[in-house]
């Protein structure tokens, strides 16, 4: 049920005298003879109003001249499209208003705060936007001009009869796709769009909170995570084990072991390991050589020789030896051989199979099949990850695609669920040229243009043309990746737009005026509304243009007087800046030493910790990271050995979405030093 239905009009008049109450003189009492009556009543108007507009206040506090607006969204459901809205409107970031790091999302209010406490009563706690802007009079006027016009703009609109809700399904599987594809923000935005929505149990939904901060690489954060024993103890999908057991790993094992101090090693993981114990169950063979370090280990401390065994034989079949501290091979070989007698094989615990499957999945085809057959197994396979265990897709390229293109609608809206578990399985190494742009097909036939989607939808961009295609493969791609340019390209999403632009450029083009026309369409949007865009965007707008001998005029955001802004100017820093994709840091790399020259950037592109990535860590003021395909053991290094608190991630894997992190992550730094 929508949740506007329970806000009566004394709901809403009552929620507006506590608003406009104690901690706000913005129209103190609503004495309707108050000098700022004019301003203050036209929102209070739309508030009371017969619509489903989002609730927009203005709050001003004279003790310390303080100036915000806050925007209430009618239902926690429609809190992405109240961000879009405001970004549209009072955007672009540093003329009105201030952004979160990727994009706008609700604020986490302060419930000591009678105003903020109000707000809270009425929509909850995932619903409403504080926005703030300069002191400047003109700032704070254009941010309220602005958001009345967004108001008048959404009222005037045609009138809707239905609404869409996206079943939970659809949000997983988006989910998924934006976690593949580098989408941080458009991830963390679903988990919120999710928990709104119902549908998953608290169980579930910390399943998909460790899932992200795995991905992430924020150990600290996994082990500190609410109640994570009785996650652990609740038998979670293998994932979600992988995310504890590599976070033990790198916050307790690491540094002992590899300065070879096993009781070290041992006493950590009794002190941070206390959940281990529960995930000694299972199959686990989808677990890499960190997760599996720490289960050894904790056999040999458990003196569980069976688990031992277990482990030991799954280590060996999946070549993970080396990889491996000989110090707890060693002490794992010791507790086997102790034990009394050779255990009998039929005595170890086995991975259970099930038993009404008629046909195993263990491979790609098979997966797709069973996906489009609507079998429950399928979705368990993707949960468990099961595919870590199979060939790369690349082996069925031509076979997956043929499957995809033949499928009928309802059967490929199913195969979207698989294409987060595609994109992590192909990474970087193995294109699926074919498969890929099977899956391009798939999104434009079910316009999915969603932030995570387009994430998703750009990693498949990639992954196509990586493969070298001809002439008429490429302009058959760009064709469909142009085919609806005008449902997404918008201000409010140009690191994304220009992202696409950008491995665009970066691939090789078998035809030239397929690209510019691409291109084009993509950047002219952009070019006709620059003065909505971020620094960052523009400034790196300009060198695609430049790139692509494409000639469009990229006027710098307006300030105050209505001229060209003053670019910002970012003190002396540290950067770190990390991604598996080197072109990427290297562009992103060059267009820093245009924008923040006295900033020193350092790259890595390390697929495990070493040595010079520790002292990159280490040095770093500010650590931005690219999350596509990244690898844990180097993402939870660079956390475990950071001295900093100001770490950004892209919402993407292009070198636009990892200029923005990196400037709005130097840009609060900047702000709090």
């Amino acid at each position: 049920m929508n949740q506007t239905t329970s806000w009566t009009i004394d709901r809403i008049q009552a929620f507006l005298h506590r608003f406009f109450g104690e901690g706000n003189d913005a129209w103190p009492k609503m004495d309707p003879k108050h000098s700022w009556t004019a301003r203050t009543e036209p929102f209070v108007k739309i508030a009371l109003g017969d619509n489903d507009a989002p609730i927009v206040l203005p709050r001003w506090v004279a003790a310390n001249q303080s100036y915000s607006m806050y925007a209430i969204a009618r239902d926690p459901a429609d809190a992405g499209k109240t961000a879009e809205l405001i970004e549209a409107f009072a955007g672009p970031t540093y003329i009105y208003c201030n952004m979160e790091r990727g994009g706008f999302r609700p604020t986490l209010l302060n419930r000591d705060d009678p105003v903020e406490r109000a707000a809270i009563d009425l929509a909850g706690e995932r619903s409403t936007f504080r926005l703030t802007t300069g002191k400047s009079a003109k700032y704070r006027q254009g941010l309220t001009d602005a958001l009345l016009l967004m108001q008048q703009t959404y009222l005037r609109r045609p009138p809707r009869l239905w609404r869409v809700v996206k079943p939970v399904g659809r949000l997983i599987a988006e989910f998924d796709a934006a976690l593949a594809a580098g989408g941080e923000a458009a991830s963390l935005d679903l988990l919120e769009q999710l928990a709104a929505a119902g549908g998953l149990t608290a169980t579930n939904l910390a399943h998909l909170k460790l899932k992200r901060l795995d991905r992430l690489g924020a150990t600290t954060k996994v082990l500190a995570f609410p109640a994570l024993q009785d996650v652990a103890r609740q038998d979670p999908p293998a994932p979600v084990k992988a995310a504890i057991l590599n976070a033990v790993y790198t916050v307790a094992l690491e540094e002992p072991l590899t300065a070879r101090n096993l009781e070290a090693a041992k006493s950590n993981l009794i002190t941070h390991g206390k959940a281990v114990p529960e995930l000694l169950a299972g199959d686990p063979r989808s677990y890499g050589p960190q997760a599996m370090t720490v289960l050894l280990l904790a056999c040999v401390i458990l003196k569980n020789t069976e688990a031992a065994r277990r482990f030991m034989t799954a280590a060996e079949d999946l070549d993970q030896t080396p990889e491996i501290s000989m110090l707890v091979l060693n002490e794992a070989n010791a507790l086997i051989a102790q034990a009394s007698g050779d255990l009998d094989a039929s005595t170890v615990a086995q991975p259970e199979e099930s038993a009404d499957s008629a046909t195993p999945i263990n491979d790609w085809p098979a997966l797709f099949f069973a996906l489009a057959e609507g079998d429950s197994a399928a979705k368990d396979a993707l949960d468990e990850e099961q595919w870590t265990l199979w060939p790369t897709p690349a082996e069925h390229d031509g076979t997956l695609a043929e499957f995809l293109d033949g499928l009928s609608d309802g059967a490929a809206r199913e195969l979207w669920r698989a294409v987060g578990s595609f994109i992590d399985a192909v990474g970087y190494d193995d294109p699926a040229p074919e498969c890929a742009h099977a899956f391009i097909h798939n999104a434009v036939l079910f316009n999915r243009y969603s932030p995570g989607d387009l994430a998703a939808l750009q990693a498949l961009m990639e992954i196509a043309l990586r493969a070298a295609p001809s002439a008429d493969q490429y302009a058959e791609i760009l064709k469909d990746i142009g085919s609806d340019t005008d449902r997404w390209v918008a201000p409010e999403r140009a690191s994304a737009v220009l992202d696409f632009v950008d491995r665009l450029f970066l691939a090789a083009c078998p035809n030239p005026g397929a690209r510019a026309s691409l291109c084009s369409q993509l950047l002219g949007p952009l070019a006709t509304r620059s003065r909505r865009l971020t620094e960052a965007d523009i400034a790196f707008a300009r060198r695609l243009s430049e790139d692509l001998g494409i000639s469009f005029s990229w006027d710098a955001p307006a300030g105050e007087d209505g001229k060209e802004s003053t670019p910002v100017e970012f003190p002396s820093a540290t950067l770190l800046l990390y991604s598996l994709d080197e072109a990427v840091l290297t562009r992103c790399q060059e267009e820093l030493k245009r924008l923040a020259p006295a900033v020193k950037v350092l790259t890595a592109y390390d697929h495990v910790g070493t040595p010079q990535l520790r002292q990159k860590a280490r040095t770093a003021n500010v650590i931005v990271l690219a999350t596509r395909c990244a690898k844990h053991a180097a993402t939870g290094f660079i956390d475990q050995n950071k001295t900093t608190k100001h770490v950004g991630y892209a919402n993407g894997s292009g070198s636009a979405s990892l200029l923005r992190a990196a400037v709005d992550a130097l840009r609060l730094a900047a702000a709090e030093s």
